[in-house]
């Protein structure tokens, strides 16, 4: 990880590139928010589905971002599809925070500091498991772990 670089604010975000993919890879595999669901507004058709005004639409991100045909290996923790130069993303494969206009409008602003908080972190700690007990994701509403997972922080030197 960019651990070195340090946290100096926005203008280090150039230069954790590394540290945002693993926040982008942890972010697909555990999304904030299990489902998104909505109403629809006007008539369509997805899936050969028809879909009539006001029925209920749920999409699952948790799904979504595991799906085989969108991901090479998805249920692997791989960072570096996250990497400048790696495949693009489709739009649509990938929303941890929604998508359109109703959009978590604050996403920008967890991506910003969830990178320079995991950056500091990493530089100024070693982060150990204290436990190797599964911590297994429960959704209620937004993706939490059953437990809170046992770690010790211990200061680099």
């Amino acid at each position: 990880m960019d651990a070195g670089a340090g946290a100096d604010g926005a203008p280090a975000l150039d230069r954790l590139t590394y540290t945002r993919a693993v926040i982008d890879e942890t972010m697909r595999l555990y999304p904030p928010a299990y489902v998104i669901v909505r109403a629809a507004r006007e008539p369509d058709k997805v899936a050969g589905v028809q879909i009539r005004p006001g029925d209920i639409i749920v999409v699952s991100p948790w799904v979504l971002h595991r799906h085989r045909r969108r991901w090479a290996d998805p249920d692997a923790f791989d960072p570096e599809r996250f990497l400048p130069g790696a495949p693009p993303v489709n739009r649509y494969a990938y929303l941890p925070f929604g998508v359109g206009p109703r959009v978590c409008i604050g996403s920008h602003f967890a991506l910003t500091e969830a990178t320079l908080v995991l950056s500091r972190l990493l530089k100024e700690f070693r982060v150990e498991l204290a436990s190797q007990g599964p911590v297994m994701p429960v959704a209620i509403v937004t993706t939490q772990p059953d437990h809170q997972p046992p770690f010790c922080l211990l200061p680099r030197a």
